[in-house]
C-alpha cells in the first residue's frame, strides 16, 4: 500500500457545490500543473466540487502529464451510493477527468438510506473491472468502516477525515489506533485551518500564516528553523498511517507546504505539540465522523 504523503486539494476550484466559471479557473489550472512539475503527484477532487466542473479543471492540469506518474482520487457524493447511481457517478468522473481509472475512489460521507451491501457490490465490480485501484471512505467512524468492510473484497485503503493540531477527533474517537490495527491510511483534510478567534472581536479569525497567532508553533518553528506551516504539517504526518492534503492558489505556499512533510519532529516535540497546542476540539466543526 502506498500513497504520497502530501496531496493537492481542489475544493472551491471552479465554485463551491455549483459551477462558477471565472478567470480564477485558468490560474488554478496553471497552479495545479506547476505543482505537479514541483514534485506533487497526488490530486484529490470530487464530483460534488462545483458540480463536476472541478474535475474538468483537474483534467486540464494533468492532460500533458504521464498518467502513471499521478495518484488521482475522486469521490462519489453522498446520496449516490446505490448500485446504479454509484456506477454512473464513477463513469462520469472518469469521463470528466479524462482517465480510464482512479487510484483511489471514496464514498463522500455515509449514505444511511443505502445498505452497505449494495454500495459494496458496485465498488467490488468497479475494482474488479480496473476502474478503481483502491477504495476509500470519507468521515467514517470505526463502526461504519468495519460494517462496510464486511461486504468489500479489497481492503479499504483510506479514510479521509478532518484532522489537525486543533481538531483531534481521529484521536479521541480511537480512529488513529483503528487505522494502525486495520492497516489503512488516514487522509487529513484542513491540516492548516487551526481556528483561533480574537477574544475582543470574535468575528476575527487568526490563521497559521500569522506570526504570533499560535506561540507554541512560533517557538517550535524557530527551533527547527522552518515555518509554522511546515511544523503543523510535519505534526499531522508524524503518525505513519497519516497523510494529508493542502489547497492553495499560491505556488510558493504549496512548495513551502511540501517541505513540511520532510521535517522529522522528535517524539518529544511531537508530544509537546500534541499536549500543549491550544485551542483543541474533540470533534470536527465541519463534518463529524459518522
Amino acid at each position: 500500500m502506498s500513497i504520497p504523503n502530501l496531496g493537492l486539494g481542489t475544493w472551491m476550484m471552479g465554485g463551491d457545490e455549483n459551477k462558477m466559471i471565472s478567470p480564477q479557473d485558468d490560474i488554478d489550472v496553471k497552479i495545479l500543473s506547476q505543482a505537479l512539475d514541483n514534485g506533487f503527484s497526488h490530486i484529490d477532487t470530487a464530483e460534488k466540487y462545483a458540480n463536476g466542473y472541478t474535475e474538468e479543471l483537474v483534467s486540464r492540469a494533468i492532460n500533458i502529464k504521464s498518467r502513471e506518474s499521478l495518484f488521482l482520487a475522486s469521490k462519489a457524493s453522498k446520496g449516490n451510493h446505490t448500485k446504479n447511481l454509484l456506477s454512473r457517478s464513477l463513469d462520469e468522473s472518469l469521463k470528466r477527468l479524462g482517465t480510464d481509472y482512479l487510484d483511489l475512489y471514496y464514498l463522500h460521507q455515509r449514505t444511511p438510506e443505502t445498505p452497505f451491501e449494495e454500495t459494496a457490490e458496485a465498488l467490488n465490480r468497479a475494482h474488479q473491472a480496473g476502474k478503481i485501484k483502491n477504495i476509500g471512505v470519507c468521515n467514517f467512524s470505526k463502526e461504519s468502516f468495519d460494517e462496510l468492510q464486511k461486504y468489500l473484497k479489497p481492503k479499504i485503503f483510506a479514510n479521509q477525515v478532518h484532522y489537525n493540531l486543533a481538531f483531534r477527533e481521529p484521536e479521541t474517537s480511537g480512529l488513529l489506533n483503528h487505522a494502525e490495527e486495520k492497516g489503512y491510511f488516514i487522509v487529513a483534510w484542513r491540516p492548516l485551518k487551526l481556528v483561533k478567534r480574537n477574544v475582543d472581536k470574535p468575528s476575527v479569525q487568526h490563521n497559521i500564516w500569522e506570526s504570533g497567532a499560535f506561540p507554541i508553533l512560533d517557538k517550535m518553528s524557530e527551533k527547527y528553523n522552518v515555518t509554522n506551516v511546515q511544523i503543523a504539517l510535519s505534526w499531522v504526518t508524524h503518525h505513519p498511517h497519516v497523510v494529508t492534503l493542502v489547497k492553495s492558489s499560491n505556488l510558493d505556499h504549496l512548495i513551502e507546504a511540501s517541505k513540511g512533510i520532510s521535517i522529522n519532529l522528535s517524539d518529544t516535540d511531537y508530544k509537546t505539540l500534541s499536549e500543549n497546542f491550544s485551542p483543541q476540539y474533540q470533534s470536527s466543526d465541519s463534518i463529524a465522523l459518522n
